[in-house]
């Protein structure tokens, strides 16, 4: 044959191999791509339901803790603890906080259907991958729907003014947000939260000012809600709170007690200094109480005392708050029946957010859930 001829079938059978190489390349490529993707929604499959399944197995031990309550403090009282009479019942809210609700427990826990205990020790667990859920009461914040209450309103208010008073927010009240707008002082944005709520069209404080000034020059312009907050995040739209002050208030105001009391077991230490501001002599500053020589030393104990291990199973009630006021000079300074209308001793608790995470290789979710136990009803969820 003619040597071009030949040259011209190399050329080709070389351009079918470049093709067919391209073809298997491409389907060994998308191949890969297609197993990884399912690898990856298996993944992301297992740490949503792994993330569930931790919220649902904490959510059923709030559910059971007023049982669980008077179960331990009967034990107590039997065996002379005190847990009776006065003072000497274990602290639910705290404990239930200490106990470890993650994939490793519950993999213990439970096993498939007709498995023995060696096939589940073998094998991956029932859980495959990490998770872990906790909880907060929503007990141990500041109510925001109880601002126009007669009884807990003024309460609130003072709470809420003291956290407000963090030296960290007073930029808020000095700039302007993205909207041009800002509010003067910590006295005018409790004052805008209150006109969200309440039920008539002027600024608190105020029988002439339209308290929907702050919205109508807006670029998206609005009006105040005139109703109680359906959730925490509804903040964001009150005159005055940009997205950099809301997370930082976020973790410390709830919508859902009807009471303004914070049930100490359970509260931040922050949140218990606020109760301390609103608890002081009519007349007496929170600066004053700061500025008190001693009052470094009732801090420590007072972290003391919330860390929990290192008293023991002592709880944190009001007669022990007061009893650490005294030895560090400080109840002079404190009324004590607000203190009492503050906070309360009794583990009332009914309303919880439960955080969950699930992991599963590269794969994570994340739910946040509030949780009421009396109804085993969950109120609020949403992935994060």
């Amino acid at each position: 044959k003619d040597p071009g001829e030949r040259g011209v079938a190399l050329l080709m059978v070389l351009v079918l191999v470049t093709l067919v190489a391209a073809v298997v390349t491409e389907f060994q490529y998308s191949s890969r791509v297609d197993l990884q993707l399912a690898y990856n929604a298996r993944d992301e499959l297992q740490a949503e339901y792994n993330a569930l399944s931790a919220m649902r197995v904490r959510a059923l031990i709030l559910r059971h803790s007023r049982k669980l309550n008077q179960v331990a403090n009967m034990l107590m009282g039997n065996t002379g603890a005190g847990g009776g009479s006065g003072g000497g019942q274990l602290p639910m809210g705290q404990i239930l906080e200490m106990l470890p609700v993650e994939c490793g427990l519950m993999s213990a826990l439970f096993r498939p259907v007709e498995s023995s205990v060696e096939d589940v020790v073998d094998s991956e667990g029932f859980f495959p991958g990490e998770c872990i859920a906790t909880s907060t009461s929503e007990h141990s914040k500041i109510s925001l729907n109880v601002l126009k209450s007669v009884r807990d309103g003024k309460a609130a208010m003072e709470m809420l003014y003291g956290l407000l008073l963090d030296p960290r927010l007073e930029e808020h009240f000095q700039e302007d947000d993205l909207n041009g707008t800002h509010a003067e002082s910590p006295e005018q944005l409790i004052g805008a939260i209150v006109d969200w709520t309440d039920r008539d069209g002027n600024e608190f404080g105020s029988q002439v000012g339209d308290e929907d000034r702050h919205y109508s020059y807006l670029k998206d312009s609005y009006e105040a809600k005139n109703a109680p907050f359906d959730s925490v995040a509804e903040l964001q739209l009150v005159h005055g709170i940009d997205d950099a002050l809301y997370d930082l208030l976020k973790e410390t105001v709830t919508i859902y007690p009807a009471t303004a009391q914070i049930e100490l077991g359970t509260a931040s230490l922050e949140v218990i200094l606020m109760g301390l501001a609103a608890s002081l002599q009519d007349g007496v500053l929170l600066e004053q109480l700061v500025m008190q020589p001693l009052f470094p030393q009732f801090l420590s104990l007072l972290v003391e005392m919330k860390s929990f291990g290192a008293m023991g199973m002592s709880p944190m009630n009001v007669a022990t708050l007061k009893l650490l006021l005294t030895e560090s000079g400080l109840m002079g300074l404190v009324d004590a029946a607000k203190l009492g209308q503050r906070f309360s001793d009794k583990s009332q608790n009914v309303w919880f957010t439960i955080q969950a995470e699930g992991h599963v290789g590269n794969a994570s979710k994340r739910f946040r859930a509030v949780f009421q136990t009396q109804e085993a009803k969950f109120y609020y969820a949403r992935v994060e």
